[in-house]
Order: structure tokens, then C-alpha cells, then sequence
């Protein structure tokens, strides 16, 4: 039987746009946040993502990263124009390996009003963009080993392992050296971003491929990620990453 026009029979292959799955890995800069009056703070770190749809535009999933952080500059407390000779000398350098897991749940606004199982003919881009804008919250733990690490006033990085070491300047402010692999919780973590598919109302197969940019910042519940510690504040950093990823 032939297809006609008025019976408006799917194209081949499309008939799988609706899949429950996600797969993303993606890679880009961290930037790191709080206790360093920072000059510099770039890192890079890559992802790895899965997801999962419970109804429409709404995925829960888990997210792997890996990466390093980064932080250069001068203590947090003390005002450029007020700098005195000792605080000028008062260097800060943090650099870190970490490793990162995190539950979230990401909800896609414009997929609500969607049938992507019917949904066959490629839509403008202005509706491709509203439909792939995202936000996600999540939860989950980081593991930080630190690379090097150096403060002034001659206390430089420390070697071997062991119990963190704690060292107090003349403004009070505390320093830990670090010698083991800190751990910390992660909450909230937010997730903004965009999902442009490549493929998806070309590909003959089940599957199809996107164009992922995502914004994430992560909160620390403690403040060991710079290893300073000044006041009660919890580090933060932000990863923000190009990457691909696949439907089926």
C-alpha cells in the first residue's frame, strides 16, 4: 500500500524520537570560588552523564566528573587600596585534583507540551531552542586531592600524608595543608543548558545525537576545596562544558 499525503504516514526511520534514555559526555573550564581573592581560577574537568525520562520533559539521572581546580591570588579579607606590605606578600595558590558524583533531576519546560512519538517534521529553530532550554538540582559528594598548595609568609606545599596541618597569620586567618584526600558533600548543585539535536529528524536509526552547552554550579557544604578558611563560607565552583549527547 502506498503512503499518501493525506494519511500523514511517518517518514522512515523517525519513528523513534521518543527514547528514554540520555547518554552525555561532555568537557570544559571549572572556575573556583571564595577564600582566594583570585587573579586566575581556570581549571577543566570532563563528564560523564546518564539520564533517564520518568514523563516528558522530566529525567532524573547521575553525573560522573573528573577534573582539576585552580585558584591564584591574595587573601579574600583584605581591600586592594588598604594592601600593606605584609598582606601584598600574602600569596595564595591552590591547585587540585577532584573527582565528583552527583543524583539530579533535570526538567526540560518545553517538552511538556510535546508527543515526541509523533513528532516527525523538523520545527524552527526558535521552537528547537524553546524546547531544548533546561534546569536541573541536584545533590552528591566530591573526593579532592590536592596537587600543590602554597600560602606566604614561607609556608609552602606540604609533602607525605597524614592529618591536615593548620597555620593562623597575623589577620587570623587559617590555613589547612592538606596531606590526605578531603571529601565533601555537594548541595545544591544547579544545572542550566541547552539540548540542540543534530540528527533527529534525519537519522534512519533508533537513536539520535545532540549538541549539549551546560552551566553547573556546585556548593560545597564545607570549605575544603581551596583548603582555606576564612570565616564560615563554602566554597563554590561552576563547570561549564560543551558535549554530545545520545538518545535512544
Amino acid at each position: 500500500m502506498v503512503c499518501s499525503a493525506q494519511l500523514k504516514c511517518p517518514p522512515l526511520g523517525k519513528i523513534n524520537n521518543d527514547g528514554r534514555f540520555n547518554i552525555t559526555a561532555g568537557i570544559g573550564p571549572t572556575l573556583l570560588y571564595r577564600d582566594i581573592n583570585y587573579g586566575r581560577n581556570v581549571g577543566f574537568a570532563g563528564v560523564l552523564k546518564g539520564d533517564y525520562k520518568i514523563y516528558k520533559g522530566l529525567f532524573a539521572g547521575i553525573e560522573g566528573q573528573f577534573g582539576m581546580l585552580n585558584s591564584y591570588g591574595k587573601n579574600y579579607d583584605v581591600e586592594e587600596s588598604n594592601l600593606s606590605a605584609t598582606a601584598e606578600r600574602d600569596a595564595r595558590y591552590v591547585k587540585n585534583y577532584y573527582l565528583a558524583g552527583t543524583l539530579n533531576v533535570t526538567v526540560y519546560p518545553g517538552l511538556f507540551f510535546v508527543d515526541e512519538a509523533r513528532d516527525f517534521r523538523v520545527p524552527s529553530i526558535p521552537t528547537l531552542i524553546a524546547r531544548g532550554l533546561y534546569a536541573g538540582i541536584g545533590f552528591g559528594g566530591i573526593i579532592n586531592q590536592y596537587d600543590k598548595l602554597y600560602r606566604g609568609y614561607g609556608v609552602d606545599s606540604p609533602s607525605g600524608r597524614g592529618e591536615a596541618e593548620e597555620v593562623t597569620d597575623e589577620a587570623g586567618n587559617t590555613t589547612r595543608k592538606y596531606k590526605t584526600p578531603t571529601r565533601d558533600l555537594l548541595w545544591p548543585v544547579f544545572n542550566v543548558g541547552l539540548s540542540m539535536p543534530i540528527n533527529k529528524y534525519s537519522t534512519v536509526g533508533k537513536g539520535y545525537w545532540s549538541a549539549v552547552l551546560n552551566s553547573q554550579f556546585n556548593f560545597a557544604a564545607g570549605d575544603q576545596l581551596d583548603a582555606y578558611t576564612v570565616g564560615s563560607k563554602g566554597d563554590v565552583y561552576n563547570l561549564t562544558y560543551l558535549g554530545l549527547k545520545y538518545t535512544f
